[in-house]
């Protein structure tokens, strides 16, 4: 999935979902083409231009069907057998791949991974490489970096170049304390793998993987698609021009409604014992148990799967994003039932969640089900009320904390709160409206001192305490505006320049513009060149920001990605 896109659903899950015709499992010919019928309503209704879908009952394909064009100026429909890129759904299969080798002896998933990529040599402040172990890169823990944005493109790197892109960097967070969705991440793990097996990553998937399940039609880039591959399509609905991308591991496979229910119903079979040359039940089982050791995350997940729990009922779930395409793929175990959607056209991932998501409600779950049970309020402590005074940094902003006689003053998101200490370290807000009976208080977490908000049973963190320290000299003429040069990101998104910039408060942050909005990201500073952005997940936080000189000016680089300050422009609060 886009970087930039992920935490959409996986932290912002309060906004409710449309009205659909279906609101039961289909069970005769009439519900399913009430069903064919939503579909393809939603297909035309979204401007997305093909849709493929299937769904699973008791273990068996009951519905698959086409919608729109693959090929929209050709006139070739959309069927079940049409090839889309399913984006981030390829770490399902990163993920089994690792599980399989684990049962092999092969590699040790609780092992560090420079035990199997020793030239992974990633920068650190601070913080423990050899914790950086393959079980955290599957579950998104590790603390790698979101995304790395230079020589995307499959024909300027492999998957196994990713390693020395990000050794270029730095770890955005200590591993194993922040839940931070890494691509950069999964593409560690299949180069590991693949040194482990002795087998290249795509050829390892196509003998130990879609062979033995029967996925005739789903592979690689520049593997032969014989029933045909979708042309893919920008938000307007024009066709886009095709390119691939160098993070296999993480998002280059390209498969068939058809066979990803394939997919689906032999990981459930496998679950339920029954014999499989994939995995063992056991060890499929426990893919799809909680995992419950990272402290800060934003949803439940399992081994290369997220997940939606209530009590003892459970949905193990994935989506994808590439530039273009869209997937979405929901299994429910102990049922053995399953939704299986793709979409060829940028937006399509509206509709592709909103199939999976009915598909979980029809189940008894909830979207909100994803979101961890929130942990008990910290035992009463003597730490100082001081201790808490400061900033906090968020992804997109500063949270500030003050205090006040009865307890502390507490700005985040534009609105400013006054919480009274009820217990010790427990901060509680008396006012009216719905603020009234919110709960603050903090938690140490490895190095991190965190902010925690609480209404009812809802819990999110606030950011983490930064130096109360203003930008130094050095800093200071770090201030200005930046021009993109050198290697420019592919697709229909462009970033025009970034600024480094201070608030009215005095604290720096970096606002990167893009042709499609524009980002704010606090700038913590951890050396006199390197800094990284605020925030502790879900995405796109913690990312290194270096500085440095060139012959010709000062250069900032950001994400792979490399900017020159733009002298022309004199900046009003840059130092003398």
């Amino acid at each position: 999935m886009k970087a930039k896109n992920i935490a959409l659903f996986l932290a912002t899950l309060s906004w409710i979902l449309p009205a659909f015709a279906w609101g039961a499992e289909p069970q005769t010919s009439a519900d399913i083409a009430e069903l064919s019928h939503w579909v393809a309503q939603r297909q035309k209704d979204s401007g997305v231009v093909g849709l493929s879908a299937a769904l699973v009952v008791d273990g068996k394909v009951v519905w698959k069907q086409g919608f729109g064009y693959a090929d929209k100026e050709a006139g070739i429909a959309m069927t079940p057998s049409t090839q889309v890129g399913i984006g981030s759904v390829t770490k399902t299969f990163t993920a089994l791949a690792a599980m399989q080798l684990q049962e092999q002896g092969l590699i040790d998933i609780d092992q560090p991974l420079s035990r199997y990529l020793p030239e992974f040599r990633i920068r650190t402040h601070g913080e423990d490489r050899r914790q950086v172990t393959l079980r955290r890169l599957i579950t998104h823990s590790s603390g790698v970096p979101t995304d790395v944005f230079r020589d995307m493109q499959s024909d300027q790197a492999r998957y196994t170049d990713v390693v020395t892109l990000l050794n270029r960097t730095a770890l955005a967070h200590t591993p194993g304390t922040v839940g931070l969705y890494s691509n950069a991440g999964y593409n560690l793990l299949g180069h590991a793998l693949a040194k482990a097996s002795g087998v290249d990553y795509p050829d390892y998937l196509r003998q130990r993987i879609f062979a033995p399940v029967g996925m005739k039609n789903t592979g690689f880039a520049d593997d032969p698609h014989t029933d045909g591959r979708s042309k893919a399509y920008g938000p307007d609905g024009a066709e886009a021009a095709a390119f691939e991308l160098r993070d296999i591991a993480s998002g280059g496979i390209y498969s068939t409604a058809e066979d990803l229910a394939a997919y689906a119903v032999a990981l459930m079979d496998t679950y339920h014992g029954a014999p499989s040359s994939l995995l063992k039940e056991a060890t499929v089982r426990s893919m799809f148990t909680l995992q419950t050791d990272i402290p800060i995350d934003t949803n439940k997940k399992g081994l290369g799967w997220f997940q939606f729990r209530h009590g003892d009922r459970f949905a193990a779930y994935h989506a994808g994003s590439t530039f273009y395409s869209n997937a979405a793929v929901l299994l429910i175990p102990e049922l053995k039932t399953a939704a299986v959607i793709l979409a060829n056209t940028v937006g399509g991932d509206a509709v592709c969640e909103q199939f999976a998501f009915r598909w979980l409600e029809i189940h008894d779950l909830s979207v909100k089900d994803i979101v961890p049970d929130s942990a008990p309020l910290p035992a009463p402590s003597d730490a100082p009320r001081s201790r808490h005074v400061g900033y906090y940094a968020q992804k997109n902003s500063y949270a500030k904390v003050e205090e006040t006689e009865a307890g502390l003053s507490i700005r985040h998101d534009s609105e400013a709160y006054s919480a009274t200490e009820v217990s010790p370290g427990v901060f509680a807000v008396q006012a009216t409206g719905e603020a009234d009976g919110d709960l603050y208080y903090f938690r140490d977490i490895g190095p991190y001192h965190v902010l925690f908000w609480r209404r009812g049973q809802r819990e999110r963190q606030l950011g983490y305490h930064i130096p109360n320290e203003a930008p130094s000299p050095v800093w200071k003429r770090r201030l200005g505006r930046y021009r993109p040069f050198g290697y420019t990101m592919p697709g229909f998104e462009k970033i025009a320049e970034a600024e480094v910039r201070l608030q009215d408060d005095g604290l720096p942050v970096l606002q990167i513009s893009y042709n499609t909005g524009t980002f704010t990201y606090p700038l913590v500073p951890v050396t006199t060149d390197e800094a990284r952005t605020g925030g502790l997940g879900p995405s796109m936080t913690g990312d290194a920001v270096s500085f440095g000189m060139d012959a010709r000016s000062q250069v900032m680089t950001y994400l792979g990605l490399t900017f020159r300050k733009d002298a022309s422009i004199r900046n009003v609060q840059q130092a003398p």
